[in-house]
């Protein structure tokens, strides 16, 4: 049986899970092997029967904080030193050598992109649309909203809009550590930014009819919505919740900032929402006040939950933005970087999400953004129209047939 090698940053619950539906799509024709440098959401890739290798350098809890700084752009440092960077291509090409993979299969675990051209091994993406090649080539970019102050606000968002898609096509930022290992490699130099969001096949785990782009360049495919689909059952307390009240979940994903999420939480004190909030991972050394209408729970089994809420509070990131879609629930969004940012865009052009740009999150903002979801009596039946929609893709399947046709 082929070997096919799994590569997500598991330090990303969606990103994780999202290899491990695949995988188990695909193993009926590969042997699957994950590897990654983070014991963060590693446990679930073990418990799906797979086997998980630990990579080196392993990331330190102040380097995992430091990649998540960078991907909300809080952070301009490079995500890796040179010398970190190297490392991670070398352990992975002496990973590739031993079990001879016929494919890499990644989601954002950027130094693959450098050890399989080294190895020459087709490298497949598995990744959202935002922040691609076609994705800005079609102008569909918007000003990201970590530079959101007030002397920007003056000026057209047309002329934002547009200069932010020329940068992000054209940007170095990030990537002289990538450059300088691919020139001691000696493999094709690395130009821009977005040329490490490119392999050698592009799966995209979006639909055409919500980004509005029908086409896709050669190498690239819509493959359609892949999020986790986590194990468990609803808690008893959460069966018990009468719609007395709107009922509210709340979720801010792995890559929480820990600041957003106390304003959404506290912003819930004295109002008449039962909010449901998969946030206990992220309270610890958190100075917060829960309200006593709020009930904290760690991970839950996302889909089922969801279809029970009237509406959702949540990040961008595409697997709680597809999860939310998937259970036909209106949502307000709240994007830390400016892929969430688009994610949560393309739902509102659809008519049943409102995004806040994070620097304008308050509490009254928030609520009124609530209250207008829910009482806007089209915005439950438009999320039905994209929870249909959804229904005729299968992301996981569709990937899987995808490796199946091309490596086995």
């Amino acid at each position: 049986m082929k070997t096919l090698v799994f590569a997500p940053e598991t330090l990303n619950i969606a990103e994780t899970t999202r290899m491990i539906e695949i995988a188990k799509e695909a193993r009926d024709r590969f042997h699957c092997i994950f590897f990654g440098y983070s014991d963060v959401y590693s446990s679930l890739i073990e418990q799906a029967g797979f086997e998980f290798r630990r990579m080196t350098p392993w990331l330190s809890k102040e380097k995992v904080e430091h990649l998540w700084k960078v991907d909300r752009m809080e952070s301009f440092k490079d995500p890796f030193t040179e010398t970190e960077l190297k490392q991670r291509v070398e352990c992975e090409i002496a990973l590739y050598q031993e079990e001879k993979p016929v494919a890499i299969v990644i989601g954002f675990t950027l130094s693959t992109v450098i050890s399989a051209r080294v190895s020459k091994i087709p490298l497949v993406y598995v990744l959202p649309f935002p922040l691609t090649r076609p994705f800005l080539d079609a102008n569909l970019s918007t000003f990201p909203d970590e530079f959101d102050y007030p002397i920007f606000r003056v000026f057209p968002k047309r002329l934002l809009n547009g200069l932010t898609n020329q940068w992000l096509k054209n940007t170095k930022l990030w990537i002289k550590p990538f450059q300088r290992v691919a020139k001691y490699y000696g493999i094709p130099p690395i130009n821009r930014l977005v040329d490490i969001y490119e392999g050698d096949f592009n799966l995209v785990t979006d639909i055409p009819e919500l980004t509005g782009l029908k086409e896709l360049p050669e190498n690239w495919h819509y493959v359609g919505p892949i999020f986790a689909h986590l194990e468990g059952e609803i808690p008893s307390d959460v069966l018990k919740i009468t719609h007395n009240q709107p009922v509210i979940y709340c979720a801010m994903g792995s890559s929480a900032n820990r600041d957003i999420l106390k304003t959404v939480i506290e912003s819930f004190e004295n109002t008449s929402y039962t909010v449901i909030a998969p946030i206990k991972a992220h309270l610890q050394n958190l100075i917060i006040k829960i309200p006593k209408n709020v009930l904290v729970y760690d991970w839950l089994p996302a889909l089922k939950v969801n279809t029970l809420a009237d509406i959702a509070v949540i990040h961008g990131g595409q697997g709680t933005v597809q999860t939310a879609c998937a259970a036909g629930t209106p949502f307000v969004g709240i994007g830390l970087q400016p892929e969430q940012e688009s994610n949560i865009d393309a739902i509102v052009r659809q008519g049943c999400a409102i995004r806040i740009r994070k620097r304008r999150l308050s509490q009254d903002s928030l609520l009124s953004a609530i209250e207008q979801l829910l009482n806007d009596s089209s915005a439950r039946r438009k999320a039905s129209e994209i929870q249909k929609l959804f229904m005729e893709w299968n992301g996981t399947k569709n990937t899987a047939a995808f490796l199946k046709q091309k490596f086995s």
